[in-house]
């Protein structure tokens, strides 16, 4: 599913790494600088330096743009700022992807939509309030959810999660990990990667591969 051959991308030096249909990954990344050119590197934004990133058996930067566009919506990117289109309410940018990746129209997401959401926050409040909110509006939390509810709903092979707890309560970042720990089961063969700061929160992830990244 993921393969990377001896990557050399600015603070990353001669990274190989395999992850297989089904599994899920966990990389420590002991510094911000690491960790915002590894997500660049797998979400499909930056190519590197030297050696090859192969997802779903394609080097994918080897791919015009127009190719590795469509490449991607088998892809699931959740970033630790959210990544929303700023002057979209939450509720466009959730649906957004989906629609146009799959066609799924508001009536179809809602119900999904809300039982994520219920189920990472039982106390988010009012959810209409929420999904009428302009990003900059949003707290950390609420951002994230946001982008994992908008990642989930096109169905993507593999999740790619950007230090998904950073800087939330202990409570939220354990419903938050046990929420998506759930969801990684519900597609056959999906791969989940979480990159990790150095942290408690972080050792909790059951994983089948698990590396540190210096």
């Amino acid at each position: 599913m993921i393969r990377l051959e001896n990557v050399t991308r600015g603070a990353i030096h001669g990274l190989s790494l395999e992850i297989t249909a089904g599994q899920v990954c966990r990389l420590t990344v002991p510094s911000r600088d690491i960790k915002d050119e590894l997500f660049a590197l797998l979400a499909g934004h930056a190519p590197p330096e030297q050696g090859q990133a192969r997802l779903f058996d394609i080097d994918v930067y080897a791919l015009a743009e127009p190719q590795r566009i469509g490449l991607y919506r088998r892809v699931g990117v959740v970033p630790e700022a959210g990544g929303l289109i700023s002057n979209l309410k939450a509720w466009e940018n959730i649906l957004l992807p989906a629609w146009y990746h799959r066609k799924l129209d508001a009536a179809a997401a809602e119900p999904r939509v809300l039982a994520l959401l219920r189920e990472a926050d039982p106390d988010i409040g009012d959810l209409r309030t929420l999904m009428g909110k302009l990003p900059d509006r949003l707290t950390a939390l609420e951002r994230r959810l946001v982008a994992l509810v908008r990642a989930l709903l096109p169905e993507p092979e593999l999740l790619v999660y950007d230090f998904l707890t950073s800087g939330l309560d202990a409570g939220a970042a354990d419903r938050l990990l046990r929420l998506t720990q759930r969801l990684h089961g519900e597609k056959t063969g999906r791969v989940s990667v979480y990159l990790c700061p150095d942290d408690a929160a972080s050792e909790t992830i059951r994983a089948d591969v698990a590396r540190r990244v210096d």
